[in-house]
């Protein structure tokens, strides 16, 4: 089977700042904490002291969530009159840890409460009506949700029909109509800069019950289940921001502190000691052995299972635990080397932005763990989907700036159900469907795409060589935790490494060790996760990895974690013997400290060609593609942005000698791309209506493709901001008269542009990664 492709993600280095004298004399700790509070809005020493330290953060009143008021007010009344509550769960951690929150305090507080979370193999998401109407035939009137029913309108109505109160809790994306429910508390319904907005189910219903003991005079009682939030907002990828980052806070600290015997049970189990308790080891170690209940079996036991004290019934299911988690991790396997074949078989499913795979054999509880993994190796939304009964059942996974439950309701048309919130869904579509739905799809994420300028982007935080992370340094920043969205965890960038060994390691070999050598000769060792199926780098490399504290066998230490990385501009010795034999000299001035007095030193000497493209920070003197001439020596100051028009401009330079700044372009993103088109055209047209253009000067201005420019243009003129008449040989005519927006596929026109600025910027990046001689000249000059 082949690998994945190994997808080029640009490296956003760290903007510098400047420390405010207040912010050092509130926090004391090394300069490169401080500098990522301020970078990432924390410039304020209060606020930043509130960030870092869970005493100083004044939590938000849940009375600020529409509806809690009134739902508070109905709990209070059916526990004054000893009602029956009933509570609607969800299979997953979220909805685990929420049911038990619900079910922990209303029981605390001597209520008649009894709960039920759908199976997923026979109930699916969400709430049906038959399995519903059995739950509240024992007598129930109040029934609470919790992580589901915000998408519930029908089952929800009918059961306020039939004289049952129904007040939903959910975080979940807000349909077109809400449900009839008595009360709706669900984050999604505040602004997107409220301190609860991010809060996941288990951050609603800890909210309700902290409201609920406030309300009843005892306010501290609330905190016995704040680990239980913590644990569903960690586990539901909530965005770590605000009231859920102090939640998760908390919840950590009573978790190291005095754990619930359940989680001491399951910490036990997996070596983990009270100091390794943090949000890695919950996401990656813990969280996913209880979904794995959920998703392959019943997850109702798990309620009673984080409530009880009975260490016999925790042994009991913790044994199943550990059995469906190899369950499921056996499953996975299986349906990712699945998904892997069938884009071998057809790699066209990466024309798309968006990839759809669908099998019959693949168990529905674990597609949305692939689904994951395949976003990760892809960098795009991705979706999976399990084939039965004529009905394909799927869970999407997204990435930042794609809100893929919103692609869902662009194309509801094609489905059967649907849910879920911006980087997460589920959904239901006829088998027929598929292929109608993965275009319909792809056109959305495109235009998300499109709008929000959204490319793979690896944010580097500081450059540090491997030996300078120490422990002191890691535990000043651990203040940063927990990260998370909202919050990501440092990245650093090591440059110039070279590659000595990679050793698969793990049950599975999955994961490999990688051990690395710098210029001077000194080693260190990562763990690069899930990368036996990606490339290595060949040549001498910058890597871009994460470092953490690892306690393991009472031995603190250091461990390093391989993210990226991208190949420097090097040749070989066989190699520059070849260019040589050619009589092309390549001077790599990549890496130049000072370019632009560089660039001025090598004037001094020689006469040189500089092409250089785009509408800012150019050298004087620069040409574009299409004032080229003959000479020998060539200055090629931006990155050109395909290989064709590389091709072009040396058959017409015809150097011996190329000396390679390669800047990137300032106008690299698509938006501001069509903007600059736009004022462009705009300036060229000041003093006359109608004027004749070349297409390729145009795009050589706009350090751009030809064919961009020109879908630009179309897309200005279907909106009726301008007139475009292609002419011969590459020219057009251009009008700036008032016309009504012109007939055509916009969607698909944007699409192909999208498209094509993918191909460009990856091109372009390939200057960071590869040696430019080696890998990037056209054919014709390469040697034999």
């Amino acid at each position: 089977m082949s690998t994945p492709t190994h997808f080029i993600t640009q490296w956003k280095e760290p903007a510098p700042v400047v420390i405010p004298e207040a912010l050092r004399q509130a926090i004391a700790g090394p300069d490169l904490l401080l500098e990522t509070l301020v970078r990432r809005g924390f410039s304020d020493p209060d606020k930043a002291r509130g960030f870092l330290y869970p005493d100083e953060y004044i939590p938000t009143s849940g009375l600020q969530l529409p509806g809690m008021e009134k739902a508070i007010a109905r709990i209070r009344k059916a526990l004054d009159a000893q009602e029956k509550i009933g509570i609607w769960g969800d299979f997953d951690v979220d909805g685990q840890t929420s049911t038990s929150i619900l079910v922990g305090a209303l029981r605390k507080l001597g209520a008649d409460v009894s709960y039920h979370i759908p199976i997923r193999a026979s109930e699916g998401h969400g709430i049906l009506w038959e399995p519903l109407q059995t739950f509240l035939s024992s007598g129930v009137t109040l029934l609470i949700t919790c992580d589901t029913g915000i998408s519930a309108n029908e089952p929800i109505a009918q059961a306020m029909q039939t004289g049952v109160d129904v007040i939903v809790t959910d975080h979940h994306t807000l349909p077109e109509t809400l449900p009839a429910a008595f009360a709706i508390v669900d984050p999604q319904l505040v602004a997107e800069d409220h301190p609860l907005r991010t809060l996941s189910g288990s951050g609603v219903a800890y909210k309700v019950v902290e409201q609920l003991f406030f309300e009843l005079g005892q306010p501290q009682a609330a905190t016995e289940f704040v680990d239980l939030a913590a644990f569903g907002l960690i586990a539901d990828v909530a965005t770590l921001t605000q009231d859920a980052r102090y939640l998760v806070q908390r919840g950590l600290q009573q978790m190291r502190n005095a754990p619930r015997p359940a989680f001491a049970r399951i910490f036990s189990d997996n070596s983990v000691s009270p100091e390794q308790i943090n949000e890695e080891t919950i996401s990656f170690t813990l969280a996913p052995r209880m979904n794995a209940v959920g998703r392959l079996s019943d997850a109702n036991p798990m309620v009673e299972f984080l409530l009880t004290q009975d260490p016999v019934l925790i042994a009991t299911t913790t044994n199943r635990i550990e059995g469906l988690n190899s369950e499921r991790k056996l499953l996975c396997d299986q349906v990712f080397r699945g998904a892997l074949a069938q884009i071998e078989q057809n790699p066209r499913v990466l024309d798309s932005s968006l990839l759809l795979l669908a099998h019959p054999g693949w168990p529905g509880g674990v597609v949305g763990i692939v689904a994951s993994r395949m976003v990760e190796l892809y960098h795009r939304p991705a979706i999976l989907m399990n084939v039965a009964e004529g009905v394909a059942r799927g869970s999407a996974r997204s990435i930042d700036g794609v809100n893929v439950t919103q692609a869902l309701v662009e194309n509801k048309h094609l489905l059967n159900t649907f849910g879920g919130h911006p980087m997460a869904a589920g959904m239901a579509t006829p088998e027929d469907n598929i292929d109608q739905l993965r275009r319909g799809l792809s056109r959305s994420v495109d235009r998300m795409m499109l709008e929000e300028n959204v490319q793979p982007t690896l944010e580097v935080d500081a450059i540090i060589n491997l030996p300078e992370i120490d422990l002191d340094l890691l535990d000043a920043l651990n203040l940063l935790a927990p990260f998370g969205p909202g919050n990501p965890p440092l990245q650093f960038a090591a440059p110039d490494l070279e590659l000595m060994e990679a050793m698969p390691i793990g049950k599975t070999k999955e994961h490999q060790k990688m051990i690395v050598q710098s210029r001077d000769g000194s080693q260190n060792s990562l763990l690069w996760w899930q990368s036996v199926e990606l490339p290595r780098p060949l040549n001498r490399f910058d890597l871009l990895y994460k470092a953490r504290i690892n306690h393991f066998r009472n031995k603190t230490e250091v461990q390093f974690e391989w993210v990226d990385y991208r190949e420097r501009l090097e040749e070989s010795t066989a190699t520059l013997q070849k260019r040589r034999k050619k009589n092309l000299v390549n001077l790599d001035m990549r890496n130049s400290a000072n370019p632009l007095e560089d660039l001025e030193a090598i004037r001094a000497e020689q006469d040189v060609l500089i092409w250089a493209e785009g509408l800012a920070n150019l050298p004087e003197g620069g040409k574009t593609r299409t004032e080229l001439s003959k000479q020998a020596t060539l200055v090629i100051w931006t990155q050109p942005p395909s290989p064709r028009i590389l091709e072009e401009a040396l058959q017409q330079v015809k150097p011996q000698k190329i000396y390679w700044f390669a800047n990137q372009p300032v106008e690299t993103e698509l938006k501001e791309l069509i903007r600059n088109c736009f004022r462009l055209v705009n300036s060229k047209l000041a003093s006359q209506s109608e004027r004749e253009c070349d297409l390729n000067a145009l795009a050589g201005s706009l350090a751009t493709t030809p064919r961009i420019v020109w879908l630009a243009l179309k897309g200005l003129q279907m909106q009726g901001q301008l007139s475009v008449t292609e002419l011969e040989a590459g020219k057009i005519k251009l009008s700036l008269s008032k016309l009504p927006p012109a007939p055509g596929d916009l969607p698909a026109l944007q699409q192909e542009m999208l498209a094509l600025h993918r191909e460009s910027t990856a091109y372009r990046e390939l200057f960071t990664r590869t040696a430019v001689i080696a890998h990037l000249l056209p054919q014709s000059m390469k040697a034999d």
